[in-house]
């Protein structure tokens, strides 16, 4: 093909059309650590990678340890590349999908040809790296992917001109279900650190000796299958997670069908809220004061024989709303339907400019 602007937009426009192009996710490493964040990006990734395109991951580490311990060897396998050891060509076919504490990044890539696009997660991970006075706008970036309302709507009122789109993280239902078989008095523990454990079982054993035989158990730093299986033998969740958006882990816990017990975060995800209510889909506390006091009253219930069953209920239909076939849908919607098909639209758009000027 004759190599002039023309031609090289024609080819462009086939590419999308015929998806011979590269979609790129800029990812950090979990170095073998479950972690929502990644997972999201992971099976955003794979889910396109499905349908037929050219998926790759793109990193800056040295050692990269990656998803293979927690994921399995299907995300792994999906290609990676370090930017710093391999020359990465890009095309104006071709998109890059960056999140939003990779302000840097952003900036660095702002020459690329290709269509670049910011996936937001965490409005308070964009605060803590963005440069004071910075935009995206500054950085070319004009399209941002959500998780959830609240960070839509900070984004859209801090830059205006950033179209938004929002894709809501999913709980593969394949691996987080309830067997319904009878569970254990056994507490798992959902949270972030040791010192969140222990202010959660030593003042508890204090306060409540007669308990002493109860047990907790940490879930943290287990694969997926092995945390799912967990959830699903314990009749309670402790879910203390102060800086979440979306909250992945409690809503794992409730397709489980184990009985959710959490402290209400600071930005209450939207599965949690209705009408400005909290939901009766668990057990949820504003004080850490209160958390021991719910526990000796989940250990009575549950010895009573007197699980509610409307929390139950109320957990399993929260859980269905974010089930894998929706996620797809709207995969779909937002990656093929828009950002895919819009940057194809922009090609054909400056193709038309180009040669009617060649008229």
């Amino acid at each position: 093909m004759e190599n002039n602007p023309i031609n090289k937009i024609k080819e462009c426009i086939e590419n999308i059309e015929n998806k011979n192009f590269n979609v790129y996710f800029y990812t950090i490493d979990s170095k073998g650590a479950p972690n929502s964040y990644v997972y999201y990006i992971y099976q955003t990734a794979k889910t396109i990678k499905d349908m037929g395109y050219n998926v790759h991951f793109l990193h800056q580490e040295k050692e990269f340890e990656g998803v293979a311990s927690w994921m399995g060897e299907e995300y792994a396998n999906i290609p990676h590349h370090n930017i710093e050891s391999e020359k990465i060509e890009v095309s104006p076919s071709d998109f890059l999908f960056i999140p939003e504490f990779y302000s840097n990044v952003m900036n660095q890539t702002s020459k690329m040809p290709c269509k670049r696009v910011v996936i937001a997660q965490n409005f308070n991970y964009l605060t803590q790296v963005i440069p004071a006075g910075a935009t995206w706008e500054q950085y070319g970036i004009k399209d941002c992917i959500v998780t959830t309302n609240r960070i839509q709507n900070e984004i859209n009122n801090c830059f205006p001109k950033i179209k938004t789109y929002k894709v809501n993280p999913c709980i593969d239902e394949t691996i987080f279900y309830n067997d319904d078989k009878p569970k254990k008095l056994i507490f798992n523990i959902v949270c972030k650190n040791n010192t969140d454990i222990n202010q959660i079982v030593k003042p508890f054993y204090w306060k409540y000796p007669m308990y002493s035989w109860v047990s907790f158990r940490d879930l943290r730093n287990l694969p997926r299958e092995d945390f799912a299986n967990y959830l699903r033998s314990g009749a309670f969740t402790i879910w203390y997670d102060r800086d979440t958006e979306f909250g992945n882990s409690a809503l794992e816990a409730m397709a489980s069908g184990s009985i959710v017990i959490g402290k209400v975060p600071e930005n209450e995800p939207e599965w949690l809220i209705e009408d400005g209510n909290i939901k009766d889909n668990g057990v949820w506390f504003f004080n850490v004061s209160d958390m021991h006091t719910i526990i000796a009253g989940a250990i009575e219930t549950y010895i009573n024989d007197e699980l509610p069953n409307i929390i139950i209920e109320n957990m399993k239909n929260t859980a269905e709303k974010y089930n894998c076939e929706t996620f797809k849908h709207n995969v779909t919607e937002v990656y093929v339907n828009n950002i895919f098909n819009n940057r194809k639209i922009e090609l054909e758009t400056s193709l038309a400019i180009l040669e009617n000027k060649n008229q």
